[in-house]
């Protein structure tokens, strides 16, 4: 994803953005490279603790699928969470922005038909569309 992303920035968006979004995919990819190796050792631990108790291979082999799957769902799970936080909260101040700069300053007024009329500055022609009608 940040690879397509990387492929059209060019010097006018920033190379701040340029190395956010080069930084943003080596933490992502390392995160979760480390993690799943780490899920990987557990299960490989997991099948030892298993084996030590000598148990018989139906029951050792039904608890190693069911521990394995807990797991990689636990993990699945936490990171999903994880990265949906980060994501509602960019997305939050991206709407934020949007707003504040809608408010402040960006664009003019639009007529009915949802024109902005640059002739008269962005003002919409027919006057203050909220004033009332007696002022």
């Amino acid at each position: 994803m940040f690879d397509y992303l990387l492929l059209f920035t060019n010097p006018s968006h920033g190379i701040q953005f340029h190395w956010f979004l080069s930084d943003a995919k080596h933490f992502i990819t390392k995160q979760l490279t480390h993690v799943y190796t780490n899920l990987q050792i557990f299960i490989c631990g997991l099948w030892n603790i298993i084996h030590s108790y000598q148990p018989n291979p139906l029951t050792a082999h039904f608890f190693f699928v069911t521990a394995a799957c807990a797991a990689f769902a636990f993990v699945s799970t936490y990171l999903f969470a994880i990265y949906g936080a980060a994501a509602g909260g960019v997305y939050g101040m991206v709407k934020m922005a949007e707003t504040y700069r809608r408010i402040v300053g960006g664009g003019g007024r639009r007529d009915i038909r949802g024109v902005t009329d640059e002739r008269s500055g962005g003002q919409n022609p027919w006057g203050n569309q909220n004033q009332a009608h007696y002022q």
